[in-house]
């Protein structure tokens, strides 16, 4: 790097004889020679120099007061007198008004020395100052981080006995920073003193810990997380704890509203299905009053039907009433207790139901829909798939994010020409409607008896 020197000198043979010493000692530079004040202020604003060489007396300008000049112009720049004669009383004055140091004439081989070291004098200040700056800056986003996240820091000395706390962490505890002295008595009686002694005893332990506890601050009840480990000296032996603390008011404030509300949620949604069930029983209790003034025998099958469809959607919101959230339904446990109603209309008859079902949840539309397709496809078999006995086999499994429902008898099997499109009986079309509802494709074929697989979306 090219030093940039300017010499306030009126004699050149001077100049020559300091440039050559510079030269020699290896310093790569240029130089910029003034003799008048003028010229001397135009210099410190065009050549802009790195370090200032000057007499300490000219015909028509001082040091002194070129010293002065560049102290206000450029103070980082080093300031070297090189004078023929320097007293002690000047060299004092001037070192008292900033100059870097000072070099006699009659020994100019000290110049590149004096300019080396002043050079790293300013390097160094130059490198403090932007430690200094850095440091500062580190201060300022540590505070507004404890700030913003209302996190401060604190550490308990057990040896003195002495507490240290961030700014942010005597907000929290409602302490004026002026008005700290530095005691843990002082953050410990901010506690509530119901929850004071539980936490001295963490202290006590000497371990890390974390733990809520309420604080008292200007008279008023919050909430602090206080989190803490422990600081060991090479021995082993605990000398301090230092830890954070959290204000979690707000935080604890709006949990706790937000608790409220789910509770309140989920009572509504709970008193809304048992309103639904019951009105569905009611629906079925008044088709089975219905059903006792008909004769014909098809209508008869037709209202029988619709009491057990509505009794398949009944167990849906019957099962949504014991949930915990209110919205999802547990499909093996709700296929489970449908199939036992429906195995109602075995009576009489050896009819064995072999079932393997995997643990689903999912939600009201989806259940609804598979318990209409399970109600219509275990009918069917039970009417017209086997006779005085046979078997039912209803399996459900998982795979993929979607769910697989099979459904087969060992009777005699569906007819070669039936279309699943367009079947022509009312139960098949409805399974495709309750397809349609929750992304599903059914196929079916003749096994030993008919044969259903559904696969559907279990998000739907």
């Amino acid at each position: 790097m090219t030093c940039r020197i300017l010499i306030l000198e009126d004699v050149p043979l001077d100049v020559e004889l300091m440039e050559r010493e510079i030269r020699r000692s290896g310093i790569d530079f240029i130089s910029k020679t003034v003799e008048s004040e003028e010229d001397f202020v135009r210099a410190l604003h065009e050549f802009r120099p790195d370090v200032i060489l000057a007499d300490h007396s000219l015909p028509s300008f001082d040091g002194l007061s070129a010293l002065a000049i560049a102290r206000k112009l450029c103070p980082d720049v080093p300031f070297i007198f090189v004078s023929g004669k320097i007293g002690e009383e000047f060299a004092v004055k001037a070192l008292k008004s900033g100059a870097t140091d000072y070099v006699l004439k009659s020994n100019f081989s000290k110049v590149p020395v004096a300019i080396k070291r002043a050079l790293r004098e300013v390097e160094k200040e130059r490198e403090l100052e932007r430690t200094r700056r850095s440091l500062a800056e580190s201060n300022w986003q540590l505070k507004e981080a404890q700030r913003i996240g209302k996190i401060g820091s604190w550490q308990w000395n057990f040896d003195s006995d002495t507490l240290s706390c961030s700014d942010e962490a005597l907000r929290i505890l409602g302490i004026r920073k002026d008005d700290f002295r530095g005691t843990p008595d002082e953050m410990v009686s901010r506690i509530h003193p119901e929850d004071r002694e539980s936490f001295l005893d963490s202290v006590r332990m000497k371990e890390p810990f974390e733990g809520e506890y309420r604080i008292i601050r200007d008279g008023l009840e919050g909430v602090a997380l206080f989190r803490a480990r422990v600081i060991q000296d090479s021995k082993g032996k605990p000398v301090s704890m230092i830890g954070i603390k959290q204000d979690i008011t707000e935080d604890k404030r709006i949990r706790e509203s937000l608790e409220a509300s789910l509770r309140e949620k989920e009572f509504l949604m709970s008193e809304i299905h048992h309103r639904v069930k019951n009105n569905l029983q009611l629906i079925i209790s008044l088709l089975r009053l219905q059903s006792r003034y008909i004769d014909d025998e098809k209508s008869l099958e037709i209202f029988t039907e619709c009491q057990n469809r509505v009794r398949s959607i009944a167990l849906v919101h019957e099962r949504l009433c014991d949930s915990r959230n209110g919205m999802a339904v547990n499909l093996s446990d709700y296929i489970e207790e449908l199939l036992s109603e429906l195995k109602g209309m075995c009576s009489g008859r050896d009819v064995v139901f072999r079932v393997k079902l995997a643990d689903i949840e999912t939600g009201i539309n989806t259940a609804v829909s598979i318990g209409l397709i399970v109600n219509e496809l275990v009918t069917n078999a039970i009417k017209h798939g086997i006779g005085d006995s046979g078997e039912i086999k209803v399996e459900l499994e998982s795979s993929s994010g979607s769910g697989v429902l099979m459904v087969a008898d060992n009777g005699s099997g569906l007819p070669e020409d039936i279309e699943l499109l367009d079947p022509p009986g009312f139960g098949l079309r409805l399974v495709n409607f309750m397809l349609s509802r929750i992304k599903g494709s059914i196929s079916v074929e003749n096994q030993n008896g008919a044969v259903f697989r559904i696969k559907f979306d279990l998000g739907g």
